[in-house]
């Protein structure tokens, strides 16, 4: 009796571990699904900004690079949300930072954009230099979310 009730406990710890296991797994997965998403929105985001931009060094209509921009910038706040669902905690904040920083960006778009329409001047100066300060924040943002996102990745989740 005590030899079927031993191997009745060693098998229900088996069946707990496989569980634990399988979360785990899934987790994983699933946190990895998320952060590609959001490098993929941040992808089409650099791509729109980067139209946005020659299109303004260029002296073209702005009106349809401008709402790209900005749909790309939803898109990535979009793409943000499976980020919080999913976690951890520090990976969630880098992401938060990253949108935030994006909407930053396009506003920094939009007054050198005006700038360069008003002719240059002073104000030119403050907006091509807020321009790529925006610019490398949003860098350095991608690259702590992408630092984040690997050790994430890396670790054991806690399922």
């Amino acid at each position: 009796m005590a030899g079927a009730k031993a191997s009745a406990d060693a098998i229900a710890r088996q069946v707990k571990q496989q569980g634990r296991n399988e979360v785990a797994h899934w987790i994983r997965q699933e946190r990895r699904n998320a952060y590609d998403e959001v490098l993929r929105a941040y992808g089409a985001f650099a791509n729109a900004l980067a139209a946005y931009r020659v299109a303004i060094e260029n002296d073209q209509p702005l009106e349809e690079t401008r709402r790209q921009a900005g749909a790309a910038r939803n898109l990535l706040f979009i793409a943000s949300s499976s980020t919080h669902l999913f976690g951890p905690e520090d990976v969630w904040a880098a992401v938060r930072n990253l949108r935030d920083q994006a909407h930053e960006n396009v506003v920094a778009h939009d007054v050198y954009a005006h700038q360069r329409q008003a002719g240059g001047g002073p104000g030119l100066e403050e907006a091509t230099v807020s321009l790529a300060e925006a610019r490398e924040s949003m860098t350095q943002l991608l690259v702590t979310f992408s630092q984040r996102s690997r050790e994430t990745l890396l670790s054991e989740p806690n399922g």
